[in-house]
């Protein structure tokens, strides 16, 4: 049993791994994460836990994909899943449960630098805010 448990994480993990960018500390736990769940529906034992989790401590999760690479002008890539998104906002509620300051925390992201909305669709909601004549006394 615990040899098919052991298959079954491999090709999990590795079936992830090559769609994912992980360190070497995600990916331990990744294996860790997969094998328990996998080990509790055969009744099996649980691998223990590592005895420090600096990264979950502080809350940070590292990105993975570049950060340079989440902010274009026609999309907004979501780090949770990574989604290609117009705006973010509703979408981080609704499928992650986090509002803003939650993910700019999680991430250690600076809200001035990564936005939530993408460049098009900001400057296309503030043309026709102007054309509306929003702004104007």
């Amino acid at each position: 049993m615990s040899s098919e448990v052991l298959k079954l994480t491999t090709e999990i993990v590795v079936s992830h791994v090559s769609l994912t960018e992980l360190t070497p500390e995600q990916l331990v736990q990744e294996i860790k994460e997969v094998y328990n769940v996998l080990a509790s529906l055969y009744g099996g034992g649980i691998l223990e836990e590592p005895v420090s989790k600096k990264a979950e401590e502080a809350g940070v999760v590292k990105p993975s994909i570049p950060l340079k690479d989440i902010v274009k002008a026609k999309y907004v890539v979501c780090l949770e899943c990574g989604k290609k998104l117009k705006t973010l906002k509703r979408h981080l509620l609704k499928s992650h449960g986090l509002v803003p300051k939650e993910y700019y925390q999680r991430y250690s992201l600076d809200p001035k630098k990564f936005p939530l909305v993408c460049k098009d669709y900001s400057e296309q909601r503030s043309k026709m805010a102007k054309d509306r004549g929003f702004g104007k006394k």
